[in-house]
């Protein structure tokens, strides 16, 4: 079995290096409207720079997993300012992507958590805005269906039941270039790792585990026991998992600035068990690419393990 690990957004070891600059509304409205649509696009362009030296570092470290940042292009499904996409950032998608598939390095996307799709109607607009745009930044960059978009299932408004038919009602809103890579996560409060698989089967999408949710927020069934119908919703597609460690007992559900690899061996062990071929795990912890470094070696040291590059080990 094949074991890929990712990290999320920026590269710590690299100096002054953000993908994520930011220009709020505010600052747009205080300037003439091209002189602030032009700021915006060349913020948009500056962390576009930012990631292509991320993924170069990502290259020459042999880490073939990475998440983009969702905040590349500021403002851009604002209302009252809208970016072209497609438009605005043609060639450096197209550089990015390129890049990414000779290098064999699979991106994905995690919108916010208020891209939910069982909201209200003002909700739901906006979040299939939200999911357009990083649909737009994917299919810019040439990729194919195993760059996902991950969500969570959404609220409960008072009544769970309800607020998942709702989701089911509007999937049908969804255009086609985001729902094929949409995924479901179990979150950490509300929506079990269960209650996800069974959205994600009724909606024939694939479902993310992250594994520290599910400490925080436990099915009657346990992950490992659960994992054969998981790794069926992916089909062909390599499945893909969160895992972060809790910052303390008392802020549990915080993110910790590495990861213990004490849970997620017994899990990957797990998935050896029932030949999964390959997992992409994404690690949702501070330090980002270092605690990818640790984790990595960490798990090297386990007998049978071997470490083939920086973030890619065979078990």
């Amino acid at each position: 079995m094949i074991i890929r690990l990712g990290f999320v957004s920026t590269a710590m070891a690299i100096y002054n290096n953000t993908p994520s600059s930011t220009f709020t509304y505010k600052l747009f409205s205080g300037r003439p409207r091209e002189e602030a649509m032009q700021r915006a696009i060349e913020i948009g362009r500056k962390n576009l720079q930012a990631t292509q030296r991320i993924l170069y570092y990502n290259a020459a470290h042999g880490i073939r997993l990475f998440r983009l940042s969702s905040a590349l292009v500021p403002l851009a499904t604002h209302p009252d300012v809208r970016i072209d996409i497609a438009g605005e950032y043609a060639d450096e998608l197209r550089k990015l992507g390129d890049f990414a598939k000779s290098h064999d390095i699979r991106l994905s996307m995690h919108p916010n958590q208020f891209t939910l799709l069982n909201g209200s109607d003002k909700v739901v607009d906006a979040a299939i805005d939200d999911l357009n745009y990083h649909a737009a930044i994917l299919d810019g960059m040439g990729l194919d269906e195993a760059a996902i978009i991950n969500i969570h299932v959404g609220g409960v408004y008072g009544d769970k039941e309800a607020a998942t038919q709702k989701l089911f009602d509007n999937a049908p809103k969804v255009p086609e270039t985001a729902m094929r890579r949409l995924t479901f996560e179990n979150d950490d409060k509300t929506y079990t790792l269960e209650e996800t698989l069974a959205v994600s089967q009724k909606l024939q999408r694939p479902c993310m585990l992250d594994l520290h949710h599910d400490w925080c927020n436990p099915s009657a069934v346990s992950p490992i026991e659960l994992l054969p119908q998981i790794a069926k919703t992916w089909g062909e597609l390599p499945m893909k998992i969160h895992v972060s460690s809790p910052k303390s007992e008392k802020e549990f559900r915080s993110h910790s600035d590495y990861i213990e690899p004490e849970m997620l061996t017994a899990f990957l062990k797990s998935c050896k068990e029932i030949d999964l071929p390959r997992i992409d795990v994404m690690i949702e912890a501070k330090v980002k690419d270092l605690a990818l470094f640790q984790l990595a070696e960490q798990l090297g040291k386990i007998r049978g393990v071997k470490r083939l590059e920086g973030g890619v080990l065979s078990w």
